[in-house]
């Protein structure tokens, strides 16, 4: 018996070696094979692949061909009695092609076998086992109702959410990132449908599978990291005419009838609205926080006027003119948005500095600009007062909830970032030495060590102790030394801390890989790192 392992690759060098690097770490007792196509990269990928992976299969394409025809050119060439299809942003667990390989050979009837896939944060991806589309799977995806109610047969078909993840269960569809297939059943049904360019073809060679007489089996049993390095936003334009696209040739092939009809009318649907969204948030993205910036402003000020003459006021009677609307306010706004302008507050890195020395600056110019206005203009100092203070609260409330949602928090507030290391103490230095030299955010807090020894000032315990660690210290970051630590412990650890937590992978080959949530692609950082290594730590290219 023999394993073939199809990877497609297209400019993801960094997670590429590594998901081969997590192959390579595999205890099975079974020889396999690693192919790799790459659709034209520019990033230098087949140098790598030269270099450090000499064995592998490699097929250079010359231009991008798409993932179905990709994976069709390596699974012709391939001798195994089992195909995996895996995504090259992905790391797999030691145990992970032995107990699905186990799984497939105890149960002949499993024409394709996928697993439980969390993403970098160690939250469980919905892909992993999903259903065929049909116009009430379609409605209550687009619709919202499905993620109301999960529990719903009816209304969670799309990804099966009434079925308990931590549970093996057939299924209707299999994910393409890790899709194990029965060679025989292949030769059978068919490879995959090169109409499709990217996405839908492994709802399609599902679909194919169980029209065969096969089961589609989603495996819980281990679990994989993905963290979505593909290059292609599933916000842009693009990812929404290839996904929908995709889908309707799946309708055309497999779906007739009324309910095709249907199916197909919501997908255009979606299409046009999806495409509508995007286009309007690309619009209004640049200007959407200036005019709620705007927006709250003037609303501060309005509020301050009610409350000065329905409370502080009240006694003398005090109304405002009608000049308070069309000069006042408008002037005070535009001087405190200009002020914001000029200290680039709507920059992309700003921090909360900047919003506050912009505030107080628009202050002190209206402050100015007040004691030349006319008598019949000066309405009141402690509305322009009471409102610079509001701005300050309410402008920066939003942007501090903002920056939390999306764990940037730290970087806003200009605080430095509390990590910790989970390595023996030697690559643990390597790392902390890196991190003081290139970076000054970050504050180290220690080391949590593989084995038990002297607890010292940088060694908080070992990984025993860890849930007890991550209490006590409150880290914004874990880093893992995958040398030493396996996927297993890595994707159960992310699994158990609930608090939200940046996890990063610090790898062998001078990379740190992490995503802080599914809906985040992959990030990557290179420096030149020597791990396992007394003399020097750190070598410097």
């Amino acid at each position: 018996m023999k394993l073939s392992i199809v990877i497609v690759n297209y400019n993801v060098r960094y997670f590429l070696e590594q998901t081969i690097a997590s192959v390579y770490k595999s205890k099975v007792d079974f020889p396999y094979e690693i192919f790799v196509v790459d659709n034209h990269s520019k990033d230098e990928s087949l140098k790598m692949l030269a270099q450090k992976f000499p064995s592998v299969n490699v097929i250079a394409n010359q231009e991008n061909v798409g993932f179905s025809k990709a994976n069709n050119q390596a699974i012709r060439q391939a001798k195994g009695d089992y195909v995996l299809l895996l995504n090259p942003d992905t790391i797999i667990q030691e145990d992970t092609l032995q107990k699905c390989i186990n799984k497939m050979e105890s149960n002949q009837n499993i024409g394709g076998l996928g697993v439980k896939m969390v993403d970098g944060a160690g939250n469980f991806l919905p892909e992993s086992k999903r259903g065929f589309p049909s116009p009430i799977a379609a409605f209550a995806k687009m619709s919202g109702l499905a993620k109301l109610f999960p529990s719903s047969k009816i209304l969670g078909q799309y990804h099966l959410t009434y079925l308990d993840k931590s549970q093996s269960h057939e299924v209707d569809v299999l994910s393409g990132a890790f899709m194990l297939l029965r060679k025989t059943v292949l030769d059978k049904v068919g490879l995959l449908d090169e109409d499709y360019f990217m996405y839908g073809e492994d709802i399609d060679l599902s679909y194919c599978i169980r029209k065969a007489g096969f089961i589609n089996y989603y495996f819980a049993d281990t679990s994989i990291i993905h963290f979505k390095g593909e290059s292609t936003k599933k916000g842009s334009l693009n990812y929404i005419k290839t996904f929908y696209r995709a889908m309707i040739i799946f309708c055309d092939k497999h779906i007739s009838g009324t309910k095709g009809k249907v199916l197909k009318i919501l997908l255009q649907f979606a299409i046009f609205m999806r495409a509508l969204l995007a286009v309007i948030q690309r619009v209004l993205q640049p200007f959407g926080l200036p005019i709620l910036d705007i927006t709250c402003m003037c609303s501060i000020l309005y509020t301050w006027h009610l409350f000065w003459e329905n409370v502080v006021k009240v006694s003398e009677h005090l109304i405002f003119p009608s000049t308070f609307f069309y000069f006042n306010i408008p002037i005070y706004v535009a001087i405190w948005f200009l002020s914001m302008l000029v200290l680039r507050v709507y920059k992309r890195q700003h921090k909360w500095k900047q919003l506050v020395l912009s505030q107080l600056i628009g202050t002190l110019l209206i402050a100015v600009c007040y004691a030349f206005f006319p008598n019949s203009l000066r309405t009141s100092r402690g509305i322009i007062l009471f409102g610079f203070l509001s701005n300050l609260l309410i402008l920066s409330s939003y942007r501090i909830l903002y920056h939390w949602q999306n764990n940037s928090l730290n970087a806003y507030l200009n605080i430095k970032k509390r990590y910790l290391i989970i390595a023996n103490e030697q690559n643990a230095n390597a790392i902390v030495t890196y991190f003081s030299q290139t970076q000054n955010k970050y504050e180290y807090l220690g080391y949590v060590s593989l084995h038990n020894g002297i607890l010292s000032k940088h060694n908080l315990g070992t990984i025993e102790q860890l849930q007890d660690i991550v209490e006590a210290y409150k880290p914004d970051e874990i880093l893992f030394s995958t040398d030493e630590i396996t996927t297993q412990f890595i994707i159960e650890t992310m699994s158990k801390i609930k608090i939200p937590i940046v996890f990063r992978l610090v790898t062998q080959n001078k990379t740190i890989i992490s995503s802080s949530s599914k809906n985040t692609i992959g990030e990557v950082y290179t420096f030149d790192i020597d791990l396992n290594k007394k003399n020097p730590w750190w070598k410097f290219f």
